[in-house]
């Protein structure tokens, strides 16, 4: 009779202090997800790109951290974009990674980015190859300087139709794992022709600057 009641007390126990922990976690959950508590800005508004966001401490003027599920890489984040869900694409054990970021309500020359992760590639060669195949053009790739010892950027831009292309190919030296991005500028239908070239040139340099902080992350180093 003692056994029964001393195993329906730790039960008991048990159960309450289960719903409690639960409790917690659904407060800290609920409490997580006001939106008055992240910055008031479309990456922190949307609950997927969220997931995404290291700290609510802006990296710079407009650019929060982001840090890639697959950790692999790291970069800073543009304020005004969100991830889209739908398209998010994450490859069995980590060894892909696609993520897309849109502007909220674009104006005038706006732009779009992929980045797109692979752990299994190491050659810049077969890297460059990759990326002139997807645009079906002859492109030529500029090197940028990086602001990460070791690592390398090379970019191409090309245009088609009415949109900018700045294709991008980021490595580490002699470690596997690359980065293909791909930024598209347009402009909205009511941005007149003048001003949308000039809007197209200030975007490119945003994009640059974008790009040089794009961090992959050397693990076997850490």
């Amino acid at each position: 009779m003692k056994g029964k009641l001393f195993v329906a007390l730790f039960m008991t126990i048990f159960v309450l202090g289960g719903c409690a922990m639960n409790n917690e976690n659904e407060s800290k959950s609920s409490s997580g997800k006001k939106a008055e508590e992240f910055p008031e800005v479309a990456a922190y508004q949307d609950e997927f790109t969220r997931e995404f966001m290291e700290s609510t401490k802006p990296t710079k003027e407009g650019y929060y951290p982001f840090l890639s599920k697959t950790d692999a890489y790291k970069m800073d984040f543009p304020e005004n974009m969100t991830i889209s869900e739908r398209s998010y694409n994450i490859g069995p054990d980590n060894r892909s990674e696609t993520v897309i970021l849109s502007p909220q309500n674009p104006k005038g020359a706006y732009v779009e980015h992929q980045v797109e992760y692979y752990s299994f590639l190491s050659d810049e060669e077969h890297g460059r190859d990759q990326i002139t195949s997807r645009t079906g053009l002859d492109i030529n790739f500029e090197e940028i300087s990086s602001e990460f010892q070791d690592q390398q950027l090379e970019i191409a831009e090309y245009n088609y139709e009415n949109v900018t292309e700045i294709a991008a190919l980021i490595w580490i030296e002699g470690k596997e794992g690359q980065i293909h991005s791909f930024s598209s500028i347009r402009c909205t239908e009511e941005t007149e022709s003048n001003d949308c070239l000039k809007q197209k040139e200030d975007r490119k340099n945003e994009i640059i600057n974008w790009l040089k902080s794009i961090q992959l992350i050397d693990n076997e180093s850490e």
